[in-house]
């Protein structure tokens, strides 16, 4: 075989592999998801669910570890103060019988017996469970930060109903996802109103993700997860999106 046919033969099979690997390539773009897993086993967790709107998790609202206070905490508390929490705030009492038992869990204490150099700084606080005392007749007792128990306080509080776009299209996403802003601007370019849940920082989100997946038998790997008009999406394919659209009654 002459070096010019060899050299021919060699330039054809380097552009049919091109045309492989951009068609490969165009196919894992059209249907794509990120793939930090947001499953049942990874997911966010209560402290980085209840964590405030610009805070890392577990770091800035500080992960509550267990404490013996300098006062005792046993019996019927008295003489410490008492602070619980429902869906209507912040609440006092003069001792544990006085919290109701479903808020008993996590409640906040501390005593003015105790002096200045032997109490936490401003920022933490003591969080006691007092629902069942140990063998020794005490509560245990956990120091936490201040903003941590404040976020529990507002998670216990009735959450405003997101006011969900006509059609109720929701997307499940993460703030480092580029396959969920991909999808939110491709339905934006569609003219399609949705909504936009983070699932690692609003409280519900991830739950509510899952279970609408798990209600058609669909168990998530990742992010986006794309709810249009109660059928589940996993990952943005966009081909599949635009029939969901093109077969939705204008009217709607």
């Amino acid at each position: 075989m002459s070096p010019v046919i060899r050299l021919a033969m060699q330039l054809k099979s380097c552009r049919s592999a091109r045309r492989t690997w951009l068609m490969s390539c165009a196919l894992v773009l059209a249907s794509a998801s990120c793939h930090r897993e947001t499953t049942e086993d990874n997911a966010p967790s209560a402290e980085s669910a209840n964590a405030e709107p610009g805070t890392s998790h577990g770091a800035a609202q500080g992960k509550p570890t267990a404490i013996k206070p300098p006062f005792e905490v046993s019996g019927e508390l008295d003489g410490l103060l008492l602070v619980w929490f429902d869906a209507e705030g912040l609440h006092t009492a003069q001792k544990r019988s006085e919290i109701p038992e479903a808020q008993r869990a996590s409640v906040r204490i501390d005593s003015l017996n105790v002096g200045p150099d032997a109490r936490l700084d401003p920022e933490h606080v003591y969080v006691a469970d007092l629902r069942n005392a140990g063998a020794d007749g005490t509560f245990p007792v956990q120091k936490a930060t201040r903003a941590w128990f404040d976020a529990q306080v507002d998670h216990a509080k009735p959450q405003p109903a997101a006011e969900v776009a006509d059609g109720s299209i929701v997307v499940y996403k993460a703030s480092w996802c580029g396959a969920c802003r991909a999808a939110a601007a491709y339905l934006r370019s569609r003219h399609v109103d949705f909504v936009e849940k983070d699932v690692e920082k609003e409280p519900g989100a991830n739950e509510e993700m899952l279970r609408k997946a798990q209600a058609k038998g669909l168990r998530p790997r990742g992010v986006p997860v794309i709810d249009f008009r109660g059928e589940i999406m996993l990952g943005f394919d966009q081909a599949r999106l635009s029939t969901l659209i093109d077969r939705t009654p204008k009217s709607i």
